[in-house]
């Protein structure tokens, strides 16, 4: 059973799996069987009847035997129909067997077992029985009528007062408990044991167990121990399948990625090398995945653990908690390897002794709301495995490098992250892991620290249930900014207030801190907590980011016609060339058009115009994109049952049009001539060439905003940005130092003229809260690395398809002689001759076609074929809050003549959209 739950410890949780077992059915039917066949026999032996009973049964087997032949067969169609009948019964159980059901676990049990260590040790024998519901309802009764405000105590002291059966000395107060123990008295009022026991009746004997959270250490704080050199060691093991005790299972491939919805089986070896036995505490086997950001030049490692998932019944518990699996396991046994299954409730390791745990886990489809503090809900989405975390573990992961040949590089030992080449730096990374830690107890100090911990990285490649670069727009990413700032400086406004007040000695009231006066809308006496008034301002400034830009944005529309824009991308170019008379003409032409034009009117000099290039930006995503050997582990083929049912499940999810790849960009180009130039051929296309942009961002802290790629790939608007927040952050910390310098006296003016006789602390928090602190240092500390990629993608002469007689000769008419000075230019620049400069025309640039006087317009297609040999890993695009991952295709157009070039900018989605 796994339990998914977030760092800031909300009661939250990731149902898990739960199967329906094959063998507990088969052994439900043999004890029914023995059940009945038991009690036929008594019945048979205290039946009088039985006799006859017998001699009833013998005449209608002699019945049987004397039945024609008709009834033969019938008795034997019969029997076939029942054989058929249990293979469909058989087939039934073990299509059953693969069936995964989610239930959802209880969240006591995991807040008892799990979330802090116990520290008891007692003794697993000594337990108190469950009360009758009897028992319940009367002590219910007892207690209801003295409760108060304390709910913990009022039924412990309820209990207290009629029993008497305990020892003095432990009948006290929960106030006089001793640090991690917690009295479990027993609801019996009757006094007399409930239950006979061989040995002496332990019920009434009450004993300490380990349930003060108060003391206890939180498995979020698991982190902080110090880790200790022990005998011990642990091993994990990633299978293909379910582990069947007594089978040996076949271990996953190294190579192997997981996506969302998948399925991670495998078992924890833990072993004792010493020759004496060894106590631990705890043993935990989590699911937990991680961003780590490193600024060298501040010396400061960063984490962000977005997801944690706990196998209730893979790791320690006094309990013997069914797996997830619903396979039958029964502690204690031997396995293959000879390692006993589970571990005993003493909490003991034998010596030279093996036990092994079995875990399961099941990738979640997005994080929990709690995830991001900004709510933005990008951030709540599985990121791709980026990078690797070489600094972990005393840099024990930095010697990896990435095999030319082979496209990614290990350690060559199971549970090594793989390293591609994703062009991510050694300071970022997301890692996946599956971390085992058994937990002990320091003789001499009686403090906690690991004993043994390992890991196992995963590779995870999610599914992409939403986009993430064409949901955002620079016009969102820009409000996200405004309204940050609008909120900072009416934050440094009512410093300034209260600074003012202080030079003229004058009392500080809530209108100065919050600019709201309270003081007619609530009690006198009643106080309003100023950080909770600040954190509603957050999450108003947070309530935007919760909303789709769709409902939240009017659209755009175009200046002229008043038509809303569609999603595009555009950029304009403005040419000018010199117009260049033909040396042919005749000279009595020349002289009639000099004479009927004048000496005042001469003719154009230059042909000048605006070109407008736009695109829309696609829907479909390019195909994530991984080296020849992880492709070829992954395939479809080679995965399981229940990965396949996954994956089609997955994909069913998606509309039609966003399952294809995307294999083109429709560009649109409109000529519009200038009114002062003469009517001309529009410029002809040279070249269109492809590049693939590679944007990636990261930040020390949490990112307050969404980014979009406008933003982030302008370099000039980018260090406005920078600067701007540094300042900000600067003016922050001058305002703290000030308020800290005078803090007595701010406190003295804020509590004079008040009523409360416990005086109130002004607090720098109450102004710029720490979460508003923190977005400032995010911005100020913003970092983005602009790769181009230019082997990506094919060239275009290189992306013809097979050639049409009838394609060809479609275009006529008036474009004729545009299509021909065409060709001739290309035929001029390909040496292959008229066959390439026909497809090029035909099927990339096409001709231009005039819609009316002075405008043109031309549709030039860009195909989009990955080259085979990328060496480069095109992991799919996401965005967390530290990190954030970008791609763009920018579509260059070179004109002839030397009249300029336009270049876009394309913002694409890259994801996993085949295996």
């Amino acid at each position: 059973m796994t339990f998914t739950f977030s760092t800031s410890s909300r009661k939250n949780g990731r149902p898990p799996l739960k199967s329906v077992s094959t063998e507990d059915n088969i052994h439900l039917l043999r004890k029914q069987r023995q059940q009945q066949a038991s009690r036929n026999s008594t019945e048979t032996s205290h039946n009088p009847n039985s006799n006859l009973s017998a001699l009833a049964i013998g005449n209608r087997e002699d019945e049987v035997r004397s039945a024609s032949t008709t009834n033969l067969d019938r008795l034997r169609q019969e029997q076939e129909e029942n054989l058929l009948e249990m293979d469909c019964t058989k087939s039934t159980l073990l299509h059953r067997a693969n069936m995964l059901v989610d239930v959802l676990p209880s969240f006591e049990m995991y807040n008892a077992l799990h979330r802090h260590i116990p520290q008891g040790n007692v003794d697993p024998d000594r337990h108190d029985f469950p009360p009758s519901y009897q028992e319940v309802r009367t002590q219910r009764m007892t207690i209801l009528p003295t409760t108060d405000n304390s709910v913990e105590r009022s039924p412990l002291t309820a209990v207290l007062e009629p029993e008497n059966t305990c020892n003095s000395s432990t009948t006290h107060s929960l106030t006089n408990l001793h640090p991690l123990q917690t009295q479990h008295l027993t609801l019996n009022t009757t006094g007399q044991p409930r239950h006979s026991l061989s040995e002496t009746n332990v019920s009434q004997i009450p004993f300490e167990d380990d349930l003060n959270d108060s003391d206890n250490i939180f498995i979020d704080k698991l982190y902080t121990l110090p880790k200790m050199t022990t005998p011990v060691e642990v091993d994990i093991r990633i299978t293909k399948t379910a582990s069947i005790p007594h089978e040996r299972p076949e271990e996953q491939s190294i190579l192997k990625e997981y996506t969302s919805g998948d399925i991670i089986h495998g078992y924890c070896l833990i072993e004792n090398r010493s020759p004496q036995p060894l106590k631990f505490e705890m043993f935990y086997v989590t699911l937990e995945a991680y961003i780590s950001v490193i600024d060298r030049q501040k010396g400061k490692r960063t984490l962000k653990r977005f997801l944690r998932m706990v196998d209730l019944s893979a790791s320690w518990s006094y309990t013997n908690i069914a797996p997830s699996t619903g396979i039958n396991i029964v502690p204690g046994e031997r396995d293959f390897d000879d390692a006993i299954i589970g571990l005993s409730n003493s909490r003991e390791l034998k010596p030279n002794t093996k036990y092994k745990k079995f875990f399961m886990f099941k990738l979640p489809t997005q994080l929990l709301d709690v995830t991001c503090k900004q709510e933005q809900f990008s951030h709540c989405l599985l990121p791709p495995s980026f990078g690797i975390d070489k600094y972990k573990n005393n840099c024990k992961y930095s010697g990896i490098k990435v095999n030319s040949v082979l496209g990614c590089g290990h350690l060559g030992t199971k549970g090594s992250p793989i390293l591609t080449l994703d062009m991510a730096d050694d300071n970022l990374s997301v890692n996946y892991t599956i971390d085992a830690k058994i937990v002990g107890k320091d003789k001499r100090t009686s403090k906690l620290n690991i004993m043994k911990e390992r890991e196992y990285n995963l590779r995870v490649m999610p599914f992409p249930f939403a986009g993430v670069t064409n949901e955002q727009s620079e016009k969102t990413c820009l409000r996200q900014l405004k309204d940050l700032e609008r909120l900072i400086e009416d934050r440094f406004e009512a410093l300034n207030k209260i600074f003012k007040k202080l030079d003229l000695d004058e009392a500080i009231s809530n209108l100065d801190i919050h600019d709201t006066d309270i003081s007619g809308t609530l009690d006198g006496n009643e106080e309003l907590d100023s950080d909770e008034l600040l954190r509603r301002k957050m999450d108003q400034l947070h309530i935007n980011n919760r909303i789709d830009d769709a409902a939240n944005l009017s659209p755009s529309y175009d200046s002229k016609n008043m038509i809303p824009k569609e999603n595009l991308v555009e950029t304009e170019l403005r040419y000018k060339f010199k117009n260049k008379n033909k040396s042919n003409s005749s000279l009595f032409s020349h002289f009639l058009s000099s004479s009927e034009t004048g000496s005042s009117a001469a003719p154009h000099t230059y042909n000048s115009g605006l070109i407008v290039l736009s695109v829309k930006k696609p829907q479909s995503a390019l195909p994530y994109w991984s080296p020849s050997l992880l492709r070829k582990t992954n395939r479809f083929e080679a995965k399981s049952e229940q990965e396949k049912e996954n994956w089609q499940r997955l994909m069913n999810l998606l509309p039609e049009g966003v399952k294809k790849p995307l294999t083109k960009l429709d560009v649109n180009l409109t000529c519009i001539q200038s009114n002062n130039s003469a009517e001309h051929k529009p410029p002809e296309i040279s070249s269109v060439t492809t590049e693939f942009v590679v944007i990636t961002a990261k930040s020390d802290n949490s990112i307050p905003i969404k980014f979009s790629t406008e933003l982030l790939m302008n370099e000039n608007r980018l260090n406005e940005l920078k600067t701007k927040f540094s300042a900000l952050q600067k003016k922050v910390q001058e305002y703290r130092k000030k308020f800290e310098e005078n803090n007595v006296k701010l406190n003295e003016l804020y509590n004079r003229n008040r009523d409360q006789i416990i005086p109130r602390e002004l607090l720098f928090t109450n102004f710029v809260s720490d979460q508003l602190n923190n977005d400032v240092d995010s911005l100020a500390g913003l970092k983005v690395n602009v790769i181009d990629l230019h082997d990506i993608f094919k060239k275009q002469i290189h992306t013809f398809k097979e050639e049409n007689e009838d394609i060809i000769s479609k275009k006529g008419g008036s474009n004729s002689s545009l299509a021909t000075s065409n060709n001739n230019f290309l035929q001029a620049t390909f040496s292959n001759g008229a066959s390439t400069a026909t497809k090029f025309t035909q099927q990339i640039v096409h001709t231009w076609e005039k819609v009316k006087p002075l405008q043109y317009k031309r549709d030039v297609t860009v195909n989009l074929k990955l080259n085979p040999n990328i060496k480069e890993t095109l992991v799919p695009n996401f965005e967390t809050c530290l990190c954030c991952r970008f791609y763009c295709i920018r579509v260059n157009i070179k004109f002839e003549n030397h009249l300029g070039s336009m270049k876009v900018d394309i913002p694409v989605d890259v994801k996993k959209l085949r295996i």
